[in-house]
């Protein structure tokens, strides 16, 4: 089949291929087709190579731009490259995407923006915590200062306390001196007062009876054995002392009470009960009665007192006793010796008048 295109090709020879036996065209100096034999000339010479010579471009009818051997020898480089040199404005990374740039803008953009938000959360945090921190330590300080001056107030009415010897000087120092006056003048008539003083204090520790303020203390006493006081706190950081508790006051000495054995007459003593089982003559049967232990202060006198089996009395008092130290209750208890009772020691618990030995009366239970 004919070659469409009759424009002379250029091939190279190697003379001795034994495959070209093709036909050959070779050009002359002026584009002249020359022929040749179907075979190639024999001999030992090479044949001399002519220099291809080409007509004026501005005479060559071919393609508008021809290359030349050093270009298709050595081809130029690719019109883009990755590793543009510096200095080249309004150039861009071949093969990247103008969206991958505003991506990572908009990523440190918004790391950006999160950081400085972060930033004022953390710096509105530190602020709260310093200023909670600061208000707790104003609270302490107040706390402590408020400590400081309730105990320098106990550690004053303790000192004075133990130091009166008179009517005027005690009565400022103690709770409801008008109610306890009488007794208290009934308790000097027979035993003297004595003036003491005050070393330091031993134990301070608080308590809470009807939801007041109390505090109980052990106050030591130059050349005198310590003394336990319970004194109540007053709204305004005051103390009073409670006379009644720490004297003991009993309406009859107990030793007496117990040995005399007053028939018909209730009388309110400041007891410790402990659960019995001694029952004898009219409170002999333990299906009938409640046995209790009674001893007092300062005495090695007891006596035994009877509740009622399953009475609100014998109830309370059962319970007392299990609800406190070593099973012993300290309670106010109205006692009664029975009319024509033959037990040598046997009384009749008429009643809890105080779960404790402090008072407190009914009207100011409920005060603030």
């Amino acid at each position: 089949m004919p070659d469409p295109d009759p424009t002379p090709k250029l091939r190279i020879l190697d003379e001795g291929d034994a495959a070209a036996e093709q036909p050959v065209v070779r050009l002359g100096k002026s584009g002249e087709t020359l022929s040749a034999a179907s075979k190639p000339m024999a001999g030992p010479a090479p044949e001399t190579a002519e220099r291809i010579e080409a007509e004026g471009r501005e005479n060559f009818d071919g393609r508008s731009i021809d290359p030349t051997i050093d270009a298709i020898l050595d081809p130029q480089e690719a019109a883009e490259n990755i590793e543009q040199p510096w200095g080249r404005e309004g150039t861009r990374l071949a093969g990247i995407p103008y969206g991958w740039f505003i991506l990572i803008a908009l990523v440190v953009a918004g790391a950006g923006v999160w950081s400085l938000r972060s930033m004022k959360k953390g710096e509105e945090s530190v602020v709260r915590v310093q200023e909670t921190v600061r208000e707790k330590v104003e609270e302490d300080e107040k706390n402590e200062a408020a400590a400081l001056e309730l105990v320098g107030a106990v550690e004053a009415a303790a000192r004075n306390y133990l130091a009166a010897d008179t009517l005027e000087e005690i009565l400022p120092l103690v709770r409801e001196p008008e109610r306890v006056r009488p007794l208290i003048e009934e308790t000097w008539a027979a035993n003297p007062p004595r003036s003491r003083r005050f070393k330091r204090l031993a134990m301070f520790q608080p308590a809470v009876i009807e939801g007041r303020s109390f505090w109980v203390i052990q106050a030591e006493i130059e050349d005198a054995p310590s003394e336990s006081l319970l004194l109540e706190e007053l709204a305004n950081h005051g103390v009073k002392v409670d006379w009644e508790t720490q004297a003991c006051y009993q309406p009859l000495p107990w030793d007496s009470f117990a040995t005399t054995r007053p028939v018909g007459k209730s009388l309110e003593f400041r007891v410790w009960a402990t659960p019995d089982n001694h029952y004898s003559h009219e409170f002999s049967s333990s299906g009938k009665w409640n046995c209790f232990r009674l001893t007092a202060k300062n005495s090695d006198e007891h006596v035994f007192g009877y509740a009622p089996l399953e009475s609100e009395v014998a109830k309370k008092l059962i319970a007392l006793c299990r609800g406190s130290r070593h099973g012993t209750a300290t309670v106010i208890l109205s006692l009664k010796v029975p009319d024509q009772g033959n037990s040598p020691r046997g009384v009749l618990i008429e009643k809890i008048v105080e779960p404790r030995w402090a008072r407190v009366p009914p009207a100011a239970k409920n005060a603030p």
